[in-house]
């Protein structure tokens, strides 16, 4: 159940212009601290390399 709502809402930020590299969804154990980091820094570096969301940012003028 939890895959599919994380679908839709991957979904609904694409229509309102949200990259779907900025999301990701995975399964990780408590005990799979090395696993979970690499998930972490995996994400952050490529939300990194995508910048800011243009359709969030609020232009001045």
């Amino acid at each position: 159940m939890a895959r599919r709502k994380f679908a839709t809402i991957k979904s609904f930020l694409n229509y309102i212009g949200v990259e779907g590299d900025r999301t990701i969804f995975t399964w990780v154990s408590a005990s799979e601290g090395e696993r979970f980091a690499k998930v972490v820094k995996g994400v952050t570096a490529k939300v990194k390399a995508l910048g800011p969301a243009k359709k969030l940012i609020k232009k001045i003028g």
